[in-house]
């Protein structure tokens, strides 16, 4: 059996285009909220948000200077060093409730056909398919 993998690609663009719409949130500024969320806004220095993103401080740098995103985020300068510390601010924290319940609804949408066992398997399937991934490195 062969998968067509591009269908991974049109639910995630739907997806992005849903929160879009939705919540007025870029994909980039959606990771930025969850990962705050997950992480209890614990404040981090830029390098160190980086680093846990896996993403490029140039590019961290870009997506935190969109307009959108400064609204949602604090950008102080640490007292010790010349690093920026960030959090999400209080719009930000608001914003994060308001894309989880966005993200939670998507979800109920698009899963609405299966029932309780299925949507178990399902998730548990596409775990093993995400870890699968992240290890190998494909």
């Amino acid at each position: 059996m062969t998968l067509d993998v591009l269908i991974f690609n049109i639910i995630g663009d739907e997806i992005k285009r849903l929160i879009n719409q939705k919540c007025g949130l870029n994909q980039s500024q959606t990771r930025l909220l969850l990962f705050f969320d997950a992480n209890n806004n614990e404040i981090l220095t830029m390098g160190e948000l980086a680093n846990k993103l896996d993403i490029s401080l140039s590019t961290l740098s870009r997506q935190i200077n969109q307009k959108r995103t400064l609204e949602l985020v604090n950008v102080t300068r640490s007292k010790t060093d010349s690093s920026k510390l960030l959090s999400l601010n209080s719009d930000g924290i608001k914003k994060v409730a308001e894309l989880k319940k966005e993200l939670n609804q998507i979800s109920s949408d698009l899963l609405k056909t299966l029932n309780n066992e299925e949507k178990s398997v399902f998730s548990s399937q596409l775990m093993t398919i995400a870890t699968n991934l992240s290890k190998s490195k494909i």
